[in-house]
């Protein structure tokens, strides 16, 4: 049975107590004089049957019980002097004073027997249920009641469980009538047995019976459910049992009355989560456990009875209302009495505590628990019941009390030691501020001022934290009214606020809401402002309210905004909510100077400035740390800073704006616009990642600017009746305001922007002098002439001063009386108008200086442009027009950065197709992946807004303009990027592109209305005939509407554009035409089904129309002109097998059925649509049916106008001619009168009888002949190049004498032509060939001069004009009479001869003077003869002639011949400047070719030689460029050049300087070529490039004299640096050190299509580098290829760069391998080598970014594969500080580049920290941040200098001394990996190479190969030592340089020349053998060229 029974909470069963350990009894406070181990504790007692009574004076057992076991009950036995004497009623003798409450008695004397008991009644327990149910049936209730006593007096005296039976028969009763139970006596039965019970203690019950209090407690609380007010005595029982072993207090079946009983408290219970929180600190056993007892076994108790009991369910509500006196009362005296029996600490029991905690509602009780708890809550035995003692003390406390206030001020000077029970007691005090929120007042208030008074607690910060975390509102309040308090004291408390207030937000851990805080400081109070108005400290009050606003601010700098603001990667959510804290917190600041501070604390000006300025961070930085010097000095600039910068929000800026105009605070508007001025121009500089920094949207907002700048004049000035004065401005504030309205117009572009740009022209100015960069007023974006405004700026300004001097006058007048003129004015110069929304007024210089410092600096028109709602940019761009009225677009486009996004779409699609080729080098290509980007986007407006802009650049008038937008189109809409557009594919985008463009359907409309508008402007063929194509193509399915609409169109192209239709309709396979063909036919067809709509279209556009009616009855409107379209169309065919032509032929000329007729609309009457040009057009077709119906009924008259007419048909022409028979047959007359001319040419049959009517039977008149024997099988003599003439009088004889020679076998017009030239060339033999002439008989003369022509060219030399003798005269008069015809050429020489003499007989019919026989129409031989056979000046003549253009065009060829035949060269000086010009003259004539190829073929070369002389002097203004290059290109291309030389060209040719020039020459030839290039504007650059092969056989020697030249005339000269370009890469070695000056050149070089002879080199032998082959020598040959490229790179960077993006393209796909196959396969060995080349082509190379970045990306590549290889460290640290060089020169590429690709760098910094560097430099983006806004730069870090070991100095000196080699040797082992070093001591190796010593030789010759490999520029230093040692007279030493040779000159290739002739001499004087090493030198250098 023990074993079920419920164990002791206090002590537990005996066998367990032997197990638990000593430390375990601590606290359970027994006396040492009541040992535990008593054996009677061990004896049980007897137990006692169920009807057994005991004597109330015979139990003894319980009392000593008590006295032993005094410990175990809820108080503790005091000492026998102290115990009371008070027997309570059922009490027995010898029971200690267990009983504490005093009870009356109950109506008896008898000190033994209760009352109730003399009552009992006995009754057998089986029958007594029946006995008692029978009573009350009876009515009989005492008699029942005395059974219920009988029954609980037999349980009282029973030592066992209640039998079934009993318990059975309390229950029923309780059910059947509960009132029973409320019976006095039957109560006080209870009460005596539970009183026993808890008298007892927990021992007593187990051994007696322990179900009875709980099934008595249940019966009462049932009984009394239905009663108000309980009975005192229930409060008494539940005080001894509270304070003792809490018998059935916490008896989970003793609830309902426990609860009803705990109401009388008014305690209020904690949150479960508070009771309920463990302390660390609470390790002690807790032996007090609550009485458990569950039920009753059921084999003694029954279920159904269990039931009854449960049942009972008593409502819970107070019933000690009316006694809440009392039972304070009783709780107090229980209370006093046990703290007066218990007055030590460790006397206290925890059931007492316990008890305290339930009566907290009692205030007294909470008075008296709050002194002690502080020491109950250090004890370790009642810490745990001391914690809920806390929480029910801090639940129940309320601040409406005195006796409350008490317990707070008790609470704050609570001392708790450890930090557990600090956070215990935090919690406590949360709960307490949220039941009762008038807590938190007086409890932060006596918390904060012991904070501040001597004694201070360690905890009071931990609590004011709490505080606030509870109620942070209720806190901030709380705190400002306490810190008001302080500095309303005497003594200045500002300083322990601030202290304060710093503690509180570090215990908050910073989230203290600062604005709360500042808010309630500054908030207005009723009381407070009643206190401080007339306060002698009110303005120390006032600035130490400011200094405290100030502190919150600087307070909100946390740490997590110092790290998000000072590390690399701004934490933008972190700084936005400080950024709106402050800015919040300064609103609150000024608002509050607004509306109250000046009014309650009246400061004075001095002080409200101050505080305006300290407030909004403007004041000097002291005054923020000087009251305790926070923040320290390591953090106040950053503090300072961040605090300052912060957006300025719209309400601060209002305030301070109404601040200026209020007349009540002391500040004035100069004052508030600095003020102003000051704070936007901060705010608008804050980075634009975080939140707006300057929000404006009020309007209102410009009046209070303009308020502030305008005058106003004294109010006590009284002015005329009537006058109103003008509205004026101060000159410095009215346009200070505009730069200030200028920048919110520019942050506030939708709201503020958008107002400014359409109602205020001046910002409207100002806003286009920022977006264009232009600051000139006029800005280039007004479309007025300056002109205009100037005039109009005149009349603005001659008004105003009339008005300011008007207003002047009347100040004057009515104050000082002073007369008023310009130049007494004191207003004039400061004042102007006040017309915000007027006329733009031109600014100041020193304004507009202003206004571009602050673009600069605010990047103003960076926000302008960014802009699209609205768009400012596109409204100038649309105003402005075309590019050419635009040159500040390129400018803008490059200062974008690369941030395109920001510009409209038509500004970019503008500047992709206006850039000039070297703009395009750099911006081309990214801002055509931007519009492809934006095309090919999910966007359709913007997509379309881009293909629209182009659209409509395809209707402008201006052919290029046409052409750009179809190459842009062609760019934006290729599907991939590497597409060319070139001629032949310039149309792709229309008839591929377009259709698989996204929003296709949408664009289409849009596309259709352009190209209609296109057709009708471009010329060119193959994109009207593409547009053609399309509209065809695409518009088929279209309304009837927008078919005619189009076939108009169409038609205007083919008939008023003739001669593009002519090129476009004939075409590849007639494509244009039959499309034409098929859309002309469907409009035909529809026109005809919508006969009725198509009279409506014409009438309703006002269109030419007539009416056409088809015989089948159809009928409709047409224009004529879609008519003659249509026919025209029809003339292109027949197309054979082609349906729409047959169909359109035999709609309009259909077969055997009459043609369609129109009529007039007007008149109805019948009109012919096919006029005169039209039948012409149809005649000159090959369509017989078009023929037939043009011939059909014409006229004679037009008849014969058609046949003159050109290019008819031959078929044509003779139906014209049968037609004109017939017509001839029928009115004879008629034809023969229209006929115009008489000339009918042609091979037509016909018109017989229409000939023999006009009678042209004329015979034909023959011209007059003149025969030339001229054998033209014979070959042409050959010319001896060595004889060009007759050199003496023996040769001409000779020759004459062969000539007049009947039997000479020879070719007699060679001899002629050598007797010209002879002439020619010596005027004397004239004479001479004359005087044998006239010896000549004449029958051997005659015969010569009859067969050969030629003759006549000696005869006119020999007998000029100018020659003239008697002797002569008479030779030709006798010479005259014999010869028979006179038609012969000679004849007409001498004939003329004779006629210039005066003395000619013989009669002459032809007209000589050649300007009278041109203008002739018909020019007879004879007329012919006579210009060739005229006088000396006939060719100067015809040479003025050529030059005038005299003569027809078609004749001009005939002078060019009479020239070229008079005058067979430049033969005499007179004739000289006019030959000249013929040739050089810069006047266009066409001729000039063949003059010049006769020249070279006649002249000798002196003459050629002296033409070239002519042409290259320094003078070339004369000079046409084009002729001269002409004329020397051909002259160095003369086959004369190539006769007798060898046809086929060697392998290594090298052309011969043929012209030699000098000097002056040369750059007289760069001149004409530039000015040839000028000529050719559109190609010039192709022009120059085919100059360049003759300027390079030129220039010889000249070439670095040239370069030089070109180079002064690049910066201004664009032709020039083209031309110097071209040179430099034909002849890298003439120009690289001058070109490295001019960075803007080299960077052409890089992108320049025209090829480079470093090219092939540099290609060779980077594609051999980057082969890596699997061949065991390959790592030697690497090295020497290496070598060689390495020498090349460092001679010739610029043209080594174009091999770049080979380069890139060789390193991909390598990283990605394993690292043993990187390595064995020397993939990683070219990274190094290719690594090395980059850093020698620097800085060059970070000009190419795309390139560069392509580069980079292997590389970032290999360290994500491999980056945590030791093996990899040297290469990384190389590509550090490469990437570091590359921020040092373009740090915006270098940090966008290391953003994308930084977080390679970041995983591999902790195996490779040489990356670290680059990682401080850049931010990276998180990883919830795919891309940054904008670009995020950090510090740039340059690279550290390579720092020299510490030995370095040690080593230099060896160097120089005689033991050198170990030296060299620990230098080769520092160098091995860091050639750099050898710099500073290169001059030392250079001497060492000379050594005796071989071994220090050896070594030091490797050092020099390393150093000059590394630093190939230094070749030249190492020269003088390489020569010197090759000229040494030790063998050894000429033996080593020689075994290096080859790697010497392979790094010194501009000297190995010297170097291999120094050799080879060497080899050829002394005994050594070079050849060897020449070969093997010259081996290495052939590795260039792929040898």
């Amino acid at each position: 049975m023990d074993r079920n029974k419920p164990t002791s909470g206090t002590r537990g069963p005996k066998a367990k107590i032997t197990q638990q350990l000593p430390d375990s009894f601590i606290a359970l406070g027994a006396k040492q004089s009541t040992p535990r181990d008593d054996p009677k504790r061990a004896v049980p007692l007897p137990k006692s049957s169920v009807g057994s009574h005991l004597a109330p004076g015979t139990s003894k057992a319980p009392g000593d019980k008590l006295k032993r076991e005094g410990s175990s009950s809820g108080l503790t036995a005091v000492p026998p002097s102290k115990k009371m004497k008070v027997n309570l009623p059922g009490s027995r003798p010898g029971t200690s004073g267990a009983g504490l409450l005093p009870l009356d008695r109950i109506g008896s004397s008898n000190a033994g027997v209760e009352p109730w008991e003399a009552l009992a009644t006995e009754c057998e327990t089986n029958e007594l249920f029946e006995s008692i149910v029978t009573q009350l049936s009876n009515e009989n209730t005492d008699k029942a009641v005395g059974y219920i006593l009988g029954l609980i007096k037999n349980l009282k005296n029973q030592r066992s469980k209640p039998c079934k039976v009993a318990y059975t028969v309390f229950c029923l009763v309780g059910s059947c009538k509960p009132s029973i139970y409320t019976n006095e006596y039957v109560v006080n039965a209870m009460l005596s047995v539970l009183r026993r019970d808890v008298n007892a203690g927990l021992k007593g019950i187990n051994k007696n019976n322990p179900q009875i209090h709980q099934l008595f407690l249940n019966l009462l609380s049932h009984a009394y459910s239905e009663i108000t007010n309980w009975p005192e005595m229930f409060v008494k029982l539940y005080v001894e049992d509270a304070v003792g072993d809490r018998v059935f207090v916490d008896s989970p079946l003793c609830k309902p009355f426990v609860e009803n009983i705990i109401t009388a408290f008014n305690t209020k219970i904690p949150p479960s989560s508070l009771l309920k929180s463990e302390m660390v600190l609470s390790t002690t056993r807790d032996t007090s456990s609550p009485l458990t007892i569950n039920s009753i076994d059921e084999d003694e108790v029954l279920s159904e009875q269990r039931a009854i009991v449960e049942s009972w369910t008593p409502k819970i509500y107070p019933r000690y209302t009316q006694s809440q006196e009392k039972v304070e009362q009783i709780v107090l005296e229980a209370i006093k009495e046990q703290l007066a029996r218990r007055q030590q600490p460790e006397t206290i029991t925890k059931n007492f505590v316990k008890f305290l905690s339930i009566a907290c509602g009692l205030g007294e009780i909470r008075i008296i628990a709050v002194s002690r708890i502080e020491t109950w809550l250090h004890n370790h035995k009642l810490m745990k019941p001391a914690q809920e003692l806390l929480a029910y003390l801090c639940y129940n406390c309320s601040a409406s009390s005195q006796r409350d206030i008490e317990v707070i001020v008790q609470l704050s000077k609570m001392r708790l030691k450890n930090k557990p029970m600090v956070n215990f007691f935090n919690n406590c005090l949360r709960e307490m501020v949220y039941a009762a929120p008038e807590n938190l007042y007086p409890l932060l208030k006596y918390t904060i001022y012991n904070e501040l008074s001597s004694s201070r607690n360690s905890n009071n910060l931990i609590v004011v934290g709490a505080l606030f975390q509870v109620a942070p509102d209720q806190s901030a309040e709380a705190f400002a009214e306490i810190s008001l308090e302080l500095l309303l004291n005497k003594d200045d408390y500002l300083r322990s606020v601030r202290a304060l207030l710093k503690e509180i937000n570090r215990v908050l851990r910073h989230e203290l809401n600062l604005l709360n805080v500042v808010h309630s400081l500054l908030r207005e109070r009723k009381e407070f402002t009643n206190t401080v108005r007339d306060h002698e400290l009110r303005e120390r009050i006032f600035l130490s309210l400011v200094d405290v606003s100030c502190m919150c601010m600087l307070l909100c700098v946390s740490p997590q905004v110092r790290d998000a603001a000072t590390q690399s990667k701004r934490d933008v959510p972190v700084l936005k909510t400080f950024q709106m804290q402050v800015s919040n917190i300064q609103r609150e600041c000024v608002t509050w100077l607004h509306d109250s501070a000046l009014r309650v604390y009246r400061p004075s000006i001095q002080d409200f400035h101050h505080a305006l300025h300290k407030v909004l961070f403007l004041e000097q930085a002291e005054h923020y740390y000087k009251v305790d010097s926070w923040p320290g000095e390591n953090e106040r600039n950053l503090f300072l800073r961040l605090a300052s910068e912060v957006p300025l929000l719209q309400a601060t800026l209002l305030r301070v704006l109404l601040i200026g105009i209020s007349k009540e605070h002391p500040i004035n508007p100069t004052e508030v616009l600095e003020i102003t001025e000051q704070l936007i121009k901060r705010a608008a500089n804050l980075p634009q990642d975080c939140a707006p920094p300057l929000v404006v949207d009020k309007v209102e907002i410009l009046d209070f600017f303009f308020n502030l700048c305008s005058y106003n004049y004294p109010e006590n000035i009284t002015l005329p009746i009537g006058y109103v004065p003008p509205k004026l401005a101060i000159i410095n504030l009215y346009w200070k305001v505009w730069l200030i309205l200028l920048i919110l117009a520019a942050h506030n572009p939708l709201s503020f922007g958008s107002l400014a740009w359409n109602k205020y022209p001046t910002l409207r100015m100002f806003m286009e002098m920022c977006i264009t960069n232009h600051f000139s007023f006029p800005p280039p974006t007004m479309t007025s002439l300056e002109e205009d405004f100037q005039n109009k700026e005149q009349q603005v300004l001659a008004l105003e001063k009339q008005i300011i001097l008007e207003f002047e006058s009347h100040l004057a007048a009515a104050s000082s009386k002073q007369e008023i003129n310009e130049q007494t004015s004191l207003l004039l110069p400061q004042l102007m108008e006040l017309r915000p929304q007027g006329d733009a007024r031109r600014p100041p210089q020193t304004v507009l200086d202003q206004l571009q410092m602050l673009n600069n600096t605010h990047r103003l028109g960076h926000l302008l442009c960014r802009s699209r709602h609205p768009d400012f940019l596109l409204d100038i761009m649309s105003r402005q027009g075309g590019t050419a009225h635009m040159p500040w677009l390129a400018e803008l486009v490059h200062s974008s950065e690369g941030v395109l996004s920001h510009l409209p779409v038509q500004c970019l699609c503008e500047y992709l197709l206006s850039t000039a080729p070297a703009e395009k080098l750099t911006k081309h290509g990214q801002l055509l992946a931007h519009l492809r980007t934006v095309v090919n986007g999910s966007d359709p407006q913007i997509a379309c807004e881009v293909l629209e802009y182009l659209f409509r650049r395809l209707t402008s008038d201006h052919g290029a303009s046409r052409t750009q937008a179809t190459k842009g189109l062609g760019l934006i809409l290729a599907p991939t990027e590497d597409i060319e557009i070139t001629g032949e594919n310039h149309t792709l985008w229309l008839t591929q592109y377009i259709t698989q463009f996204t929003h296709f359907a949408l664009i289409k409309p849009v596309l259709v209305q352009f190209l209609r508008q296109a057709l009708q402007i471009e010329t060119n063929p193959s994109r009207v005939s593409s547009y053609i194509n399309f509209l065809s193509t695409q518009e088929c399915n279209e309304s009837f509407v927008d078919l005619n609409e189009l076939v108009t169109d169409l038609s205007s192209v083919i008939i008023e554009r003739h001669s593009v239709a002519s090129y476009v309709l004939p075409g590849e396979d007639s494509a244009t035409l039959k499309n034409l063909l098929q859309i002309f036919y469907l409009y035909t067809q529809k026109a005809k089904e919508n006969g009725e709509e198509s009279y409506s279209i014409h009438q309703t556009y006002g269109n030419e129309y007539v009416i056409v009616s088809w015989a089948t009855g159809e009928q409709c409107a047409m224009q004529p002109l879609v008519i003659h379209a249509a026919i025209v169309l029809l003339t292109y065919g027949p197309l054979e097998e082609y349906e729409p032509f047959n169909l359109l032929l035999n709609s309009w000329f259909p077969e055997n059925m009459e043609h369609p007729r129109a009529y007039s609309p007007d008149t109805s009457e019948t009109t012919s649509y096919l006029p005169d040009w039209m039948k012409l057009r149809m005649i000159r077709s090959t369509v017989a049916r078009l023929v037939d119906a043009a011939i059909e009924k014409l006229e004679p008259p037009k008849l014969v106008l058609f046949i003159q007419s050109f290019g008819i048909p031959t078929s044509s022409i003779s139906k014209l001619l049968h037609t004109l028979d017939k017509a001839t047959i029928l009115d004879p007359k008629l034809v023969v009168d229209s006929v115009l001319d008489k000339t009918i040419n042609g091979g037509a049959s016909g018109g017989e009888t229409f000939v023999k009517a006009i009678e042209m039977q004329i015979p034909a008149v023959q011209d007059a002949e003149v025969k030339v024997d001229v054998d033209i099988k014979k070959q042409l003599p050959a010319l001896s190049k060595r004889r060009q003439s007759l050199s003496g009088e023996g040769d001409v004889v000779q020759h004459l004498n062969n000539l007049f020679n009947p039997l000479y076998p020879g070719n007699k017009n060679g001899i002629i032509l050598s007797l010209v030239k002879s002439i020619t060339f010596k005027k004397s033999t004239a004479h001479a060939i004359f005087n044998f002439i006239k010896l000549v008989p004449v029958n051997f003369s005659l015969p010569i001069i009859l067969q050969y022509g030629s003759l006549s060219t000696l005869f006119r030399l020999i007998f000029t004009g100018d020659s003239v003798s008697e002797e002569k005269v008479e030779y030709v008069t006798q010479l005259l009479k014999v010869v028979p015809s006179q038609e012969n050429s000679t004849v007409a020489v001498l004939s003329r001869y004779l006629k210039s003499s005066g003395q000619s007989k013989v009669k002459m019919d032809v007209d000589m003077d050649p300007r009278s026989v041109i203008k002739s129409e018909l020019i007879t031989s004879k007329a012919y003869d006579s210009i060739l056979n005229s006088s000396d000046k006939m060719g100067e003549e015809l040479g003025k002639m050529l030059l005038e253009n005299e003569g027809k065009a078609e004749k001009m060829g005939l002078l060019v011949d009479w020239l070229s035949a008079v005058e067979l060269e430049i033969a005499n000086s007179e004739k000289h400047k006019l030959q000249m010009d013929l040739l050089f003259a810069k006047k266009e004539l066409p001729f000039r070719p063949l003059l010049m190829s006769l020249l070279l073929q006649r002249a000798s070369w002196k003459i050629l030689h002296g033409i070239m002389a002519y042409l290259l002097v320094e003078d070339v203004s004369q000079v046409c460029p084009v002729s001269a290059l002409e004329f020397l290109t051909a002259l160095t291309k003369s086959p004369k050049l190539w006769q007798g030389r060898d046809k086929a060209i060697p392998k290594h040719y090298h052309s011969e300087d043929i012209l030699q020039l000098t000097r002056n020459q040369a750059v007289t030839l760069i001149n004409y070529i530039i000015e040839e290039a000028k000529l050719n504007r559109n190609a010039w650059k192709k022009k120059m490039e085919s100059r360049v092969q003759l300027l390079l056989k030129c220039l010889g020697d000249n070439s670095v004299f040239i370069v030089k030249t070109l180079l002064k005339q690049s910066d201004c000269n664009v032709y020039s640096r083209e031309l110097l370009l071209m040179i430099y890469m034909s002849l890298p070695y003439s120009g690289q050190d001058g070109l490295e000056l001019k960075p803007d050149i080299c960077v052409n070089v890089y992108t320049k299509n025209s090829p480079s002879t470093i090219d092939e080199i540099s290609h060779c032998l980077f594609s051999a580098l980057a082969s890596t082959p699997r061949n065991k020598d390959w790592p030697k040959k690497s090295q020497d290829l290496e070598l060689c490229a390495r020498k090349l790179a460092a001679t010739h960077p610029i043209l080594v760069l174009r091999q770049l993006p080979m380069l890139a393209g060789s390193l991909k796909g390598r990283a990605q391998y394993d690292w043993a196959v990187l390595k064995s396969r020397g993939h990683f060995m070219l990274f190094g080598q290719v690594l090395g080349l980059m850093e020698l082509l620097q800085p060059y190379i970070f000009d190419q970014n795309a390139t560069l970045c392509d580069l980079l990306d292997s590389y970032f590549l290999l360290l994500q594969f491999h980056g945590n290889s030791k093996d990899l460290s040297v290469l990384v640290n190389r590509i550090v500080t490469f990437v570091q060089n590359w921020m040092v020169r373009d740090v915006k590429g270098a940090s966008k580049y290391l953003q994308v690709h930084g977080g390679v760098l970041n995983d591999i910094q902790f195996s490779q920290p040489g990356v670290r560097p680059l990682l401080s430099s850049v931010s990276l983006p998180t990883s919830e941040q795919t891309a940054p806004t904008e670009l995020l730069v950090g510090t740039v870090t340059p690279p550290i200098a390579e720092s020299y070991p510490p030995h370095w100095t040690q080593i230099k000196s060896d160097l120089q001394s005689k033991d050198n080699f170990a030296a060299l040797q620990e230098l080769d082992h520092l160098t091995n990996k860091r050639p750099q070093l050898l710099e500073s001591v290169s001059q030392y190796l250079y001497n060492l190479i000379t050594s005796p010593n071989s071994q220090v030789r050896a070594l030091a010759l490797v050092l020099v190969i390393r150093w000059l490999k590394h630093n190939p520029k230094s070749a030249s230093e190492a020269l003088p030592a390489v020569l010197a040692s090759l000229d040494s007279e030790n063998g050894d030493v000429v033996n080593s340089v020689l075994e290096r040779l080859s790697e010497l000159v392979a790094v010194m290739q501009e000297y190995a020349k010297i170097i291999l002739t120094k050799a080879f001499r060497l080899g050829m004087r002394s005994t050594l053998n070079t050849t060897n090493n020449i070969t093997k030198s010259i081996s290495l250098l052939s590795l260039q060229y792929g040898c």
